[in-house]
């Protein structure tokens, strides 16, 4: 059901790659990772850890790796919103672990309609189109306006952090299976009132 890895709630801090988030000004020192000030896109292309802190006010972490990568993506103090997509999307490895730093505050939001990508319906804030686990003991708050919350089309498991979802649709959910063993996670509905 869990891997020791998911289990964990630490990372390995000698193995991590920085990546420093501000608009237009991300930098980060590894060749296993693009940048895109432009697009303030952000993307990961091999297997690593990879420790991100600061905001971006309309920008995205993308994992596009090998096919048997573990991507682990530490989130220390970082805030991301985009206006028509994933803060996290996730669009090829084997595994991504999305790991909540201790003692930090993280936020992942969308704010306005989704758009597709190409044939991939991307509709929530963070959304992974394979094995994704969320741990740590740091919190995250994860808001979408429009759409849903957290997505994940393969598994989808929940081991540690304290997390907040405030969605237009569905909170959480997993194509595959759901997996819960810990954390503390709070679920909450979007109300929209239009036309009054």
């Amino acid at each position: 059901m869990y891997t020791d890895r998911d289990l964990t709630q630490t990372y390995d801090e000698s193995e991590a790659i920085n990546v420093n988030l501000s608009d237009g000004n991300s930098t980060c020192e590894s060749s296993s990772v693009t940048v895109d000030n432009k697009t303030n896109a952000i993307t990961i292309t091999a297997e690593g850890v990879y420790v991100f802190s600061g905001s971006l006010s309309d920008g995205q972490i993308i994992v596009d790796a090998a096919d048997d990568a573990k991507v682990e993506i530490v989130l220390k103090n970082a805030s991301i919103t985009n206006d028509t997509s994933a803060a996290i999307y996730v669009k090829n490895a084997k595994k991504t672990f999305i790991t909540l730093a201790d003692g930090t505050k993280n936020s992942l939001s969308t704010t306005g309609t989704f758009e597709a990508d190409g044939d991939t319906n991307v509709d929530s804030a963070i959304f992974s189109k394979e094995d994704l686990t969320i741990k740590g003991t740091g919190s995250l708050t994860v808001n979408s306006a429009e759409g849903h919350g957290i997505v994940g089309k393969d598994d989808l498991v929940i081991t540690g952090g304290t997390i907040s979802v405030t969605a237009g649709k569905k909170g959480i959910a997993g194509k595959d299976s759901i997996r819960v063993n810990g954390g503390e996670i709070t679920v909450g509905l979007r109300i929209i009132i239009s036309n009054i």
